[in-house]
């Protein structure tokens, strides 16, 4: 007789049952950041985990919305104490000193509750982590961003997936084609102006004048839906290694990132992706020189040499050269986030959850005795009434 009952509790009110959609969140967070590779685990999961949370909280939602107009909001069925007091006086006298206070009793008589403010609470928290389950699912359902290099030359279609480098698109992901073409007009590298360099683009949609616009790192441009930045610039250099009996050590290209700090007279770097040798290089865009270390066997070198200007350069055992150069901006194209309804969310959360945990429920159950009445309570109103009487 009991077993529906407590199904419904566990689902509409119990604090515990909440944990179990923590399992996912923290199960993702392990597989990313110890690179377990677990299966199944990755942001679809993640975003089912979420849609059923938000489905959950808003049938919460709607549970205690509807009993804010009631006499008795939680039951005699949840929570019961299993420890009392007793006082000297039938429960008739006990429900007319706590009626006397403000408390509503269940027709029977046997079970009573006080309104408090801490409901309330318990609305506004599940209000606030439903806007922010809704809106953070909506997104994600909805997200796309997508990251691309690109440097001056022809235009770019910003609505194909094969522009982009990286793209996460979610499966709700629409107007793509409000998109517009990016052209790269100049490239501004580090400057007492632009520190970390700057990108002068023009936007060209399907419809409308064309925009131009500079792009600083840190800086998004809002286009529609979307907002488009710059990350940073990079150079990426196909660099050749080879000892002098012509065995080729090393042949790719090799992305030279802003460094945090200059190194000297150098302000870019990267590293070899190769098994083979170990190093990078170091590079200064002004003057197209770079700096390559090589280590390779135990032995160490390094080279000096200046793009465009040096074929190759030999030092040690190596041959070194520098067959192209690519001038590129990282660039980010995001799909708007409603952070202002995931911020009034998160603010209506922690609000109710504040005023739930400072305003305790007041509930008691009466149960007549030989000697009295048996008390049992959730709060200390009904016990200092009772026990003052």
């Amino acid at each position: 007789m009991n077993a529906e009952p407590k199904l419904s509790r566990l689902i509409l009110s119990s604090p515990w049952f909440l944990l179990i959609f923590l399992v996912v969140p923290i199960a993702v967070v392990a597989s990313l950041t110890l690179h377990l590779g677990l299966p199944l685990i990755g942001p679809q999961l993640l975003l089912v985990n979420n849609l059923c949370f938000a489905l959950l909280v808003a049938c919460r939602l709607l549970w205690y919305l509807a009993g804010i107009r009631k006499g008795i909001r939680y039951g005699a069925g949840s929570r019961k104490p299993s420890k009392g007091f007793e006082v000297p006086f039938p429960g008739s006298r006990a429900r007319e000193i706590l009626a006397g206070a403000g408390f509503t009793f269940a027709p029977a008589g046997e079970y009573g509750e006080k309104h408090e403010s801490g409901y309330l609470g318990t609305v506004l928290l599940y209000c606030g982590l439903l806007l922010l389950l809704g809106t953070g699912s909506f997104d994600n359902l909805n997200q796309f961003a997508g990251v691309l290099l690109d440097g001056v030359g022809p235009a770019t279609k910003l609505s194909k997936a094969e522009s982009y480098r990286e793209l996460t698109a979610g499966p709700l992901a629409t107007k793509l084609d409000s998109l517009p073409q990016l052209k790269v007009l100049s490239q501004i590298l580090p400057d007492s102006t632009y520190p970390k360099g700057a990108t002068e683009i023009a936007l060209m949609p399907q419809h409308g004048a064309p925009q131009t616009t500079v792009l600083i790192p840190g800086v998004p441009f809002q286009f529609g839906a979307f907002e488009i930045s710059m990350a940073k610039l990079a150079f990426e250099a196909e660099m050749v290694i080879k000892t002098k009996d012509s065995q080729v050590l090393f042949d790719s290209m090799v992305k030279l990132d802003p460094l945090v700090q200059k190194r000297g007279e150098f302000s870019f770097y990267g590293l070899f992706a190769n098994p083979i040798v170990v190093g990078g290089v170091y590079y200064q865009p002004e003057k197209s020189l770079m700096m390559v270390v090589v280590t390779h066997n135990g032995k160490r070198e390094i080279a000096d040499l200046t793009f465009q200007v040096d074929q190759q350069v030999t030092s040690g055992n190596y041959v070194i050269s520098c067959a192209k150069m690519g001038q590129w901006s990282e660039i980010h194209v995001v799909h708007r986030r409603h952070k202002a309804l995931l911020f009034l969310g998160g603010l209506l959360a922690l609000a109710g959850l504040i005023l739930r945990l400072a305003v305790s429920p007041q509930r008691v159950w009466l149960e007549d005795t030989e000697g009295g009445c048996l008390v049992r309570a959730v709060g200390n109103e009904a016990k200092q009434l009772l026990k003052a009487d």
